[in-house]
């Protein structure tokens, strides 16, 4: 077996390059998931699942309180669950879970974004830790524990506006004040909202399941919201790069049900599509909103082809990254930009709250 100052730099070339690695269990078999196996192989080097690895738990009380190498690996298979559905998923798998603290600082490292924290290099090198004065361990140990809990906020905090977002809005807030009016009058007469079933709530005067408002979003898989990654956003307030999910193998669906609640308590349901050749005129009046690539071939054969038209029929959304430049026709598009950060995954939930927001007014 390799020494285990090796794993980690291991699959993170292994990772970086997409080659990939291989898992065997006990009887020497191949299997697909770590949670199966007893031994990783990386071409020739070959280390066992459960090695301490250079990365030192931010909840450490011991230099030698580091993740596994089962636990990274696990971590990788499994990135594009949410919080909730990753822990579940480790607890189902008897797989120790990266905390959360924890989680972005590791996969951005397997990425190649950042290098091995200073610590977890000191203790790859063969250095010694520096030392805390021993009057302040106690100090030292609280201010840690600080910094974890704010790290942990920011990891899971709810912003409903951005700087830029506020610097870019244009609406009023009268139904902001009415729903406060609303509420507070509820509150008076002891009233609790009622809580609204989650099936489908008919829009702009439907009448049943087959007037589901539809929601379509770009085919080109380098559009940055598809099929793939819709339902994360829409229903988790999580961008997931759906490249990411293409290369684990995951087929792309047919269609998405997306199911949200309003603030007034009503669950709506929508269904998510990629292809319009087989629109009737009813599927296009219950089209809520269109998702725009940014190319003018993506309206090809619509029923309004031209931009101008689509966009003053049906609202429209842009996906781009912070900072970047619009060019082309696209530029002059009715269409509300959705911007999203390269890395501040925390960002997103702020992102979703605009798009809803845009929808509903």
């Amino acid at each position: 077996m390799a020494t285990d100052d090796q794993a980690l730099i291991l699959l993170r070339d292994y990772k970086r390059s997409h080659k990939p690695f291989q898992l065997f269990n006990e009887a020497g078999d191949s299997v697909e998931s770590v949670a199966d196996a007893k031994t990783i192989r990386f071409d020739d080097t070959t280390f066992a699942c459960n090695v301490p690895t250079q990365f030192k738990k931010s909840a450490a009380t011991s230099d030698q309180d580091t993740y596994t190498l089962d636990s990274i690996v696990f971590l990788t298979e499994n990135a594009q669950l949410d919080n909730s559905a990753y822990l579940k998923a480790c607890r189902h798998r008897n797989i120790e879970h990266v905390s959360i603290v924890d989680k972005k600082k590791i996969l951005d490292y397997l990425s190649g974004k950042v290098d091995l924290p200073s610590s977890s290099k000191r203790k790859r090198e063969g250095e010694d830790e520096p030392k805390t004065t021993t009057g302040d361990d106690a100090y030292d140990h609280q201010a840690k524990r600080a910094k974890d809990f704010v790290a942990h906020l920011e990891a899971n905090y709810y912003p409903l506006v951005t700087p830029e977002s506020i610097m870019q809005g244009t609406k009023k807030l009268d139904h902001l004040i009415a729903m406060t009016h609303e509420a507070v009058a509820r509150k008076d007469k002891g009233h609790r909202p009622q809580q609204k079933s989650a099936s489908a709530k008919p829009s702009k005067g439907q009448a049943g399941k087959d007037r589901i408002p539809i929601i379509i979003v770009p085919a080109a898989p380098t559009a940055k919201i598809t099929l793939f990654n819709v339902k994360q956003f829409l229903e988790q307030s999580q961008y997931v790069d759906g490249s990411d999910l293409r290369r684990q193998g995951i087929k792309k669906p047919e269609r998405v049900t997306v199911e949200h609640r309003k603030p007034n308590g009503d669950m709506v349901v929508y269904h998510v599509v990629d292809n319009v050749s087989n629109f009737k005129q009813a599927d296009w009046d219950r089209v809520a909103c269109v998702f725009a690539s940014g190319q003018l071939w993506q309206f090809k054969g619509w029923k309004y082809e031209k931009p101008v038209e689509l966009f003053s029929h049906y609202k429209g959304f842009l996906p781009i990254w912070q900072g970047e430049t619009i060019s082309g026709p696209a530029a002059n598009w009715n269409v509300k930009k959705l911007q999203f950060h390269r890395s501040r995954r925390h960002q997103d939930k702020a992102v979703a709250s605009q798009f809803w927001d845009t929808l509903y007014h």
